[in-house]
Parts: structure tokens; C-alpha cells; sequence
């Protein structure tokens, strides 16, 4: 079953996913009463979710389509010849009429903040969506106000407090936006491609990917009648709804032989690995290109491929300015000493053991640096990991 489509858009497609084949939603049912779930302080309105059921994952279902973001490689010989003299497009002439975003440093910080929410994504981004709409893709402030927002209101952990229902509904909540985001980058990034706003919104829809599978997996592994009663104290409706969409994403993924966690996160890692393999192929620039080949191989070394990881992460260069500077340049450290210089006496097995040792230690540090980080964050806007 592949993971998303290399094909001409059709229009009955929602904006960036394979056109929905009209079978997947029949057996569920239309939810009925009153969306509200309010229990022990929590409340919580499900009517987004409800709406979306059939959308809920889109990773999944219906599916990716790279074409949609102008990542799928191009088989035509035609494309790669072009007239250096030709006029621009009109699409080219419009983009090049935006004015570059200028922000002080102060400015993109408050906005980025501004923008931070632990339950609704969508709408809070609207304001950086409009000024990624009205400036340059390239010039001025934008690429690095959309770095920013994708780094630090992108994921967040998300534990259970005391019972499992806020955070389930609180999960689910956030994947009812993914289709709207989803819908956004397509269109950004087939009317600016190869631009470096494109490459942050790409990176953005890498971290969506994750928190889809979070959430998913958090709906498969709750148990409703262990881990939902204050739903089905404060609203029957509701926690019915949940059992039916649980049954139907389980009935999902059997249909589409992923009905175990390992084949699960595989698609996902397989989703992932085609929109930054689409990062380094289209970046302008190699702008951040060596970010992107971190996370590639952080995906294969996760997979067990310890020689994909090393071909993936050989060619990664040293940049400061890269999100990952420091990882990379331990990694790129760690593989120079261990395979270069005279190491006659050692074997490639004993080598192969070492750098994983070594990569090992160094993904963990940047996972802790991650949580150290969302600590903060969520203490700023006065949360913690279980609470939302």
C-alpha cells in the first residue's frame, strides 16, 4: 500500500492528500447530541472532530500526495530543459511583486508567541499565514518567522494527568486541524516552490506527520471502558462517538495491513522520508538541506539501518545556523574518527558497535534537549506536560 501518490491532481482530491474514496467513512456513524464534554475542570468542545471524522488522520487516509507540494520528482525529459531568456511566468512576476516581511527581532518573537496554543492550532496561525500570503518567500524576515513558529509552537508532549480523557480530546482536537494545514502548505508550496518559506512550511509538515501519529496512537491505546469513564458520565454521546471512530481506524489500518505499532510508525517514517528527501532535493540553495539530512537519518538509525543513516549523514556539512548545528557536527565528529586514519587492528563490527554508541548517545541528548525545551515553553504559558 504506498504511503502517498505520485500522480496529476484531481480536483475531487482535498488540497495536498490523494482524492478520498468515498468507502472509507460508510461505517461510520453520524454522531448525535451535544459535542460538550466538561469534567473535573475540563472542558471541551468535540464538534471539530466529529466533523472531520473521516479526515481525522489524513497521513492515512486518503493519503499524501507529494505532487500536491512540488515534491514528487518530475519524469518528463522536457522539464529539465528550459530557455534562460525566457520571460517569467506569470506566477514567477507575481511572487517577485511581494515585499519582503520586516520584523525586529522583538516583533517575530511576540507573534511567534502570540501564535502558541496547547489546544487549537489553526487559528492562532492565521496571522502568520496572512503575512506568508503578502511577502516574498525568500527576501526579508518570513522564512525566519516561519523557522521559528514551526520550532517552538510545533510539537509538544502531551502525557496523561490523572485520567486519559483531556488528553485524548485534547489530541484529537489538534488532528482536526492537520487537514487545514495540510491544505495550506500544498498551496504554498505549488504557487512558491523551491523557496526557502516552502522549505520551513515543509519542515512544519514533517512535525505534523509526528503529531498525527502521537495522536493516533493515543486513540488506538486508550480502552474506553477503562480509560474514558468521566466521558461517559459527562456525555454518553460523545464517549459513543469515540468508540466508533476508535473501531473505525482500527478497521483502517488491518484494511491497510498496519494493524501492528512497528508497521504503523513505518508508514509514518515512510511519509517523513518523502517530504525531506523532498527538502534536500528542492531547497534553494541547500538552505537547511543538512537539517533535513539529520532527520533522515535519524529515521533510518531509529529503523535499525545503521548504513543508511551513515550514507544519509556523510553528506551533511557543518553550518552553524542549522537547528541541528550541533548534533550534526558530533555525528560528523563521531564518523570522521572511527572511519578514517589508521585503524588497522579493528574490525568493521567493532567500529559499527561504537558509532552506535556514539549516535545513539547523541540522538538521546537532542530528544532531552527537545523536552527541556517544551518544559519551558509550557511553563511560560502556565502548563505542564499533563496538563491542557
Amino acid at each position: 500500500m504506498p504511503v502517498f501518490a505520485v500522480q496529476r491532481t484531481d480536483d475531487s482530491a482535498p488540497p495536498g492528500l490523494q482524492p478520498i474514496d468515498p468507502n472509507d467513512a460508510d461505517d461510520l456513524r453520524p454522531p448525535h447530541g451535544t459535542s460538550t464534554i466538561d469534567v473535573a475542570g475540563f472542558e471541551f468542545d468535540a464538534a471539530k472532530i466529529e466533523s472531520r471524522a473521516a479526515l481525522l488522520f489524513p497521513f492515512l487516509t486518503p493519503g499524501l500526495s507529494l505532487e500536491r507540494f512540488e515534491l514528487a520528482p518530475h519524469v518528463d525529459a522536457r522539464d529539465a530543459f528550459h530557455d534562460p531568456f525566457a520571460p517569467r511566468s506569470d506566477a514567477q512576476a507575481k511572487r517577485s511583486r511581494k515585499p519582503p516581511l520586516v520584523m525586529t527581532d522583538a516583533a517575530l518573537q511576540a507573534l511567534v508567541d502570540a501564535s502558541w496554543s496547547r489546544r487549537n492550532r489553526w487559528t492562532p496561525f492565521q496571522r502568520v499565514l496572512q503575512l506568508a500570503d503578502r511577502h516574498d518567500a525568500d527576501a526579508g524576515r518570513l522564512p525566519a518567522l516561519l523557522h521559528e513558529y514551526q520550532a517552538q509552537d510545533g510539537l509538544q508532549p502531551y502525557v496523561d494527568a490523572a485520567n486519559r480523557d483531556p488528553r485524548m480530546w485534547t489530541e484529537l482536537g489538534l488532528a482536526a486541524d492537520h487537514v487545514e494545514f495540510i491544505g495550506f502548505i500544498s498551496r504554498y508550496a505549488a504557487e512558491h516552490p523551491s523557496t526557502k518559506a516552502t522549505t520551513e512550511l515543509l519542515f512544519l509538515l514533517d512535525k505534523i506527520a509526528q503529531a498525527s501519529l502521537d495522536a493516533l496512537v493515543t486513540l488506538l491505546d486508550t480502552v474506553p471502558e477503562e480509560h474514558l469513564e468521566w466521558t461517559r458520565s459527562s456525555n454518553p454521546d460523545a464517549y459513543a462517538f469515540v468508540v466508533d471512530l476508535r473501531r473505525h481506524y482500527t478497521a483502517a489500518l488491518l484494511k491497510k495491513g498496519l494493524s501492528t505499532g512497528g508497521r504503523l510508525t513505518e508508514f509514518y517514517d515512510n511519509v517523513r522520508l518523502g517530504v525531506l528527501t523532498g527538502i534536500v532535493r528542492t531547497t534553494p540553495h541547500g538552505y537547511r538541506a543538512n537539517d533535513a539530512r539529520f532527520l533522515i537519518g535519524q529515521i533510518y538509525f531509529s529503523q535499525g539501518d545503521l548504513g543508511a543513516a551513515l550514507r544519509t549523514w556523510r553528506g551533511m556539512t557543518i553550518d552553524a545556523t542549522d537547528a541541528y548545528a550541533d548534533s550534526i557536527a558530533r555525528i560528523l565528529n563521531a564518523i570522521a574518527t572511527e572511519t578514517t586514519g589508521d585503524r588497522g587492528d579493528v574490525n568493521m563490527a567493532d567500529t559499527m558497535r561504537r558509532l552506535t554508541l556514539q549516535f545513539n548517545a547523541i540522538l538521546r541528548a537532542e530528544h532531552g534537549r527537545w523536552i527541556m525545551f517544551s518544559l519551558d515553553r509550557l511553563h511560560q504559558f502556565g502548563y505542564r506536560f499533563d496538563t491542557f
